[in-house]
């Protein structure tokens, strides 16, 4: 704990700094505490933590108006000996001030996960529909305050990005996004580049249309051009939803979203439609039927994605079934089907099944999860072949079974 007192004193520094002057000081603290304990076939596991962790310091009295309000965020490990800060703020009435002790997320598109620490800057501009944010992203650490000559480091290895949102327009919402940065970790080379990225999201008689350019520089040109839109037609008791889509892109930037689940569509030359229509077949269960046709401009292939459902949502319980073929017209026996029920008959008590079979090649797995809630307390049991054993969010077949016990609790204060 000893690193957690040190990063509570480094905060009072902070605070002495913004509030010199007599004065009493709040103090909000908030945050989740968390505790799991796990038992399977080869032990047992404990783990647990504050997540969210939040501290935040104001001044509650006198006759002085604060300049500065600072939040400080910790993730600590409660059952070991770790504790690291999160993120520091200060808000003010000029500007929002923000140091984050980890990577930068600015622009899923051409800036994402940018160096190890980062600073974020927003001016309070006073101007209704347009905000401004500027960062700076430290890559490689190149100061060495006990030498005082450079004759090692390139002076900037970092990186540097403004942010304009505006908001005002009649018809379109814009943000551009620009970002100068080093693509190299070497602090006695680099390897300079530039991005930019346009984003225009449609209101009013252009709502759900979304337009995406982006441009990138690093030794050759790269460029995404992006747009999609989606409309809705009600013909009782079928709704009918389409969703033209087009991308073209070469190339792709360095630092780019290309692992948060969404990633960004450099390197994708295609045009697709999607057509889903929904139908009510009672209050209870609803049909839907998806086509997706696409053509791929680079590969100049054509394929046809379907999915066919159907689902059931009541009081106690949920439950849908669906039939989906990556390409219905490359292989009409390579389909997937996917069951999944979910039955809360019992107060507190929550049991889901799901299973999978991928006809083409004979695999079926399934699953059941069973828990019971008291009060701050889950227990539950879960067992199967269908479960996440890569960890890429997405629940696999497995040749083998697995079970596994757990209690958890969460309180958040």
């Amino acid at each position: 704990m000893k690193k957690l007192l040190a990063l509570f004193l480094v905060l009072g520094l902070l605070v002495t700094a913004a509030f010199a002057y007599e004065d009493v000081v709040k103090v909000n603290v908030s945050g989740t505490g968390y505790f799991n304990a796990y038992l399977d076939e080869e032990g047992i596991d404990l783990e647990g933590g504050i997540s969210d962790l939040s501290v935040s310091i104001s001044p509650s009295s006198g006759s002085v108006t604060a300049p500065a309000t600072i939040t400080a965020e910790f993730s600590i490990d409660v059952l070991g000996t770790d504790a690291s800060l999160s993120k520091i703020a200060v808000t003010t009435d000029l500007f929002d001030l923000t140091y984050y002790n980890s990577d930068i997320y600015g622009d899923g598109y051409v800036f994402y996960y940018v160096g190890d620490r980062a600073l974020e800057f927003t001016p309070k501009l006073g101007l209704e529909g347009i905000s401004l944010t500027a960062y700076f992203a430290d890559i490689v650490s190149e100061t060495d305050l006990t030498n005082a000559t450079n004759d090692t480091n390139n002076y900037f290895d970092d990186a540097v990005a403004l942010k304009l949102g505006v908001t005002n327009l009649d018809l379109l919402d814009a943000t551009l996004f620009g970002a100068f940065y080093d693509t190299d970790t070497n602090n006695a080379t680099s390897a300079y580049g530039y991005a930019a990225h346009l984003n225009l999201t449609g209101k009013d008689i252009l709502e759900n249309l979304v337009v995406d350019l982006a441009y990138a520089y690093e030794a050759t040109s790269m460029y995404l051009v992006e747009a999609q839109y989606s409309k809705s037609f009600e013909m009782e008791p079928v709704t009918l939803t389409v969703s033209p889509y087009f991308v073209y892109s070469e190339g792709a930037p360095t630092y780019y979203d290309d692992d948060s689940g969404w990633t960004a569509p450099w390197g994708s030359k295609l045009v697709k439609v999607g057509l889903k229509a929904e139908a009510g077949v009672t209050d209870e269960v609803t049909f839907s039927a998806e086509l997706t046709p696409t053509y791929d401009l680079d590969a100049n292939s054509f394929s046809l994605p379907v999915t066919l459902a159907l689902a059931y949502d009541s009081d106690m319980a949920e439950a849908n079934v669906s039939a989906s073929w990556d390409d219905a017209v490359a292989s009409a026996t390579n389909v997937t089907i996917d069951a999944n029920l979910t039955v809360t008959a019992v107060e507190n008590l929550t049991v889901k099944a799901a299973a999978q079979y991928k006809v083409a090649t004979n695999e079926l797995g399934y699953n059941v999860d069973a828990s019971y809630v008291y009060g701050p307390l889950t227990t539950g049991f879960f067992f199967g072949t269908l479960f996440d054993s890569n960890s890429d969010g997405t629940a696999d077949i497995n040749d083998y079974f697995t079970w596994y016990l757990y209690l958890k609790a969460s309180v958040a204060f």
